[in-house]
C-alpha cells in the first residue's frame, strides 16, 4: 500500500516538476542573458555606447552666449536688395514650408515645441557711429560639438564656410552657389548655418542682411549687422540644419 501511495505521489509530481522548468525557462528567455552572461538591453543604447536613436534635446542643444564679441557682416549699410541674399532666404522658407509649413516662433514652435530656448533668435539694436546695427544671438550648438542628428546624407557634406560668407561680392555669390546644407536632419551633425534679416525697405519685405557660418565657427553663433536707411522694424532668422528655420518676434530700430 505504501508503495502505491508514493508511486502516486511521483505521478502527481511529475506535471509540476515539467511545469516548473517551463516557467523557469521562459523567465531566463525574458531576461535574455547574452553569451558572455550580460544581460540584454531592453532599451536603445545610452549615450557614448553606440549609434544614438533619440534626437538631442534642447539641453543638448542649448549654448549659453558667453560675451565674445559677434562676427561684424558690415561695417557700412548694404545695399539692397541682395540677389544673393535674396536667393538663400527663399531657399531656406521654401525648404521649412516644405517639411513643416509655418516658421517656427517663440510662441508656435509646432512640432518642435520645447526646442525654443536653443532655437529662437535673440536680438538687440545699437547705434554705432550714427549707424543702426543689429546683433542676433542663436544660444546653440556648432558642427564642432559633434552633436549627431542622425543619418548623414550623401549631398549634405558641404561646409558653410566652402559656400562662402555671403555678402555684395561677386566672389561670394559664386561661391555661395554650392549652397550649405539646407534640408533640416540631413547632416550628420548639425548646427546653425545661416542669420539673416528681414525688413520693410521701400515698402517691400526685403532681406536686410545674411550671414552664413561654418560648421566649427565657435559656439554660439552670433553676427553684427549693419542696416541700411529707412529701416524702421527688423525680424530675424535663423537655419538650424535639424529643426529648420525659426524666427524672433519684430524689432523696432
Amino acid at each position: 500500500m505504501g508503495q502505491n501511495i508514493r508511486r502516486r505521489d511521483v505521478i502527481r509530481a511529475v506535471p509540476l516538476v515539467v511545469f516548473g522548468s517551463a516557467v523557469a525557462g521562459f523567465g531566463r528567455f525574458l531576461l535574455g542573458c547574452s553569451s558572455d552572461g550580460t544581460p540584454m538591453r531592453t532599451q536603445g543604447p545610452t549615450k557614448g555606447e553606440g549609434p544614438a536613436t533619440d534626437k538631442p534635446t534642447d539641453g543638448d542643444e542649448f549654448t549659453p552666449g558667453t560675451g565674445e564679441p559677434p562676427v561684424v557682416a558690415s561695417e557700412e549699410p548694404p545695399k539692397v536688395p541682395n540677389p544673393q541674399w535674396e536667393s538663400r532666404a527663399k531657399q531656406l522658407e521654401g525648404e521649412q514650408q516644405r517639411l513643416y509649413g509655418a516658421v517656427f516662433t517663440l510662441e508656435a514652435p509646432g512640432p518642435m515645441v520645447g526646442k525654443q530656448r536653443s532655437h529662437v533668435p535673440q536680438a538687440h539694436v545699437t547705434v554705432e557711429n550714427a549707424l543702426p546695427r543689429v546683433t542676433v544671438l542663436v544660444e546653440h550648438v556648432m558642427g564642432k560639438n559633434l552633436l549627431e542628428a542622425g543619418a548623414p546624407a550623401a549631398d549634405a557634406t558641404v561646409d558653410a564656410a566652402e559656400a562662402g560668407k555671403a555678402d555684395a561680392s561677386a566672389d561670394a555669390a559664386k561661391e555661395a552657389e554650392a549652397g550649405p546644407p539646407v534640408e533640416a536632419g540631413a547632416a550628420p551633425i548639425h548646427y546653425i548655418t545661416t542669420v539673416y534679416l528681414r525688413a520693410v525697405v521701400a515698402g517691400k519685405d526685403t532681406v536686410v542682411g545674411l550671414w552664413e557660418f561654418a560648421s566649427d565657427d565657435a559656439a554660439p553663433p552670433t553676427v553684427k549687422f549693419t542696416l541700411p536707411a529707412g529701416v524702421t522694424s527688423v525680424v530675424a532668422y535663423e537655419w538650424c540644419t535639424l529643426h529648420g528655420l525659426w524666427k524672433s518676434a519684430a524689432l523696432s530700430v
